[in-house]
């Protein structure tokens, strides 16, 4: 992250952090500083202790002081009026999944929980958008209009509530996905898509949506601890560099 100016940055208390933003023009205080701390965009102060009589202010890491500078900067590019914080806060993410020097694992709980709790807030507009193009992808090219809201509907209540009625959701999508009608005496044929591992039921995506609404729920109230997300890093890592090439190969020279 700090390139050829490694050794430009020290350590600083929240008072240099506040000098650092209004040295490039950003409003700032002690509050904001607090604030990047509790949603994760930044990593707790360490105590420092020079004397017998007491402790000096608490001190930000180099690196992270480095952090909240570069953040500054690319919410100040940005040709958007205002960056939600839910955006930076995958910058932090990123840099947790790729390094172990700048965010720890403390500090990415935290930012996790930022993450899922903005999840899903978006206006109705957009999340209707984003189920219709759902509901298109999974919907044989028979499925009904009527078939096709219904999943609809569904799918918009469970992303505006987090809650899944798995009974209801799996029959309005297995109308979508297998729109035909039963014949008496005989079982229901479901159709299945092709996948990299094997065909792909409705079954399958019931399961992936419903894991991500749990994970999520977890994640916003701190029920993964630390080691946990630490295993799923050591998970995810491998996979990231067998991506990278292969991204790399498809990047216009």
């Amino acid at each position: 992250m700090n390139g050829n100016r490694a050794n430009a940055w020290v350590e600083g208390t929240s008072a240099d952090l506040v000098a650092d933003a209004l040295a490039l023009g950003v409003k700032a205080s002690p509050r904001m500083v607090t604030s990047w701390v509790e949603d994760g965009m930044l990593a707790n102060p360490e105590p420092r202790k020079t004397s017998a009589h007491g402790s000096d202010p608490r001190v930000f890491s180099p690196e992270q002081r480095e952090l909240f500078t570069r953040l500054l900067e690319a919410r100040e590019r940005s040709p958007l009026g205002r960056i939600p914080q839910r955006s930076l806060v995958r910058v932090v993410l990123y840099l947790w999944l790729i390094d172990d020097t700048v965010v720890l694992t403390p500090q990415a709980r935290r930012a996790w929980r930022t993450r899922a709790r903005a999840t899903g807030q978006t206006t109705a507009v957009r999340r209707s958008e984003n189920v219709r193009a759902i509901v298109e992808q999974l919907a044989h090219p028979s499925a009904s209009l009527k078939q096709r809201r219904a999943a609809q509907l569904v799918l918009e209540e469970g992303e505006r509530t987090g809650r899944i009625d798995v009974d209801r959701l799996t029959s309005v999508l297995t109308e979508l996905y297998s729109p035909w009608p039963v014949q008496p005496g005989m079982p229901r044929i479901e159709r299945a898509l092709p996948g990299p591992f094997g065909p792909v039921p409705v079954q399958h995506h019931i399961a992936i949506w419903k894991a991500r609404q749990q994970t999520i729920r977890r994640l916003r109230h701190e029920e993964i601890d630390e080691l946990e997300l630490d295993r799923v890093r050591a998970v995810y890592r491998p996979m990231w560099a067998d991506y990278q090439p292969g991204e790399s190969a498809t990047l216009p020279r």
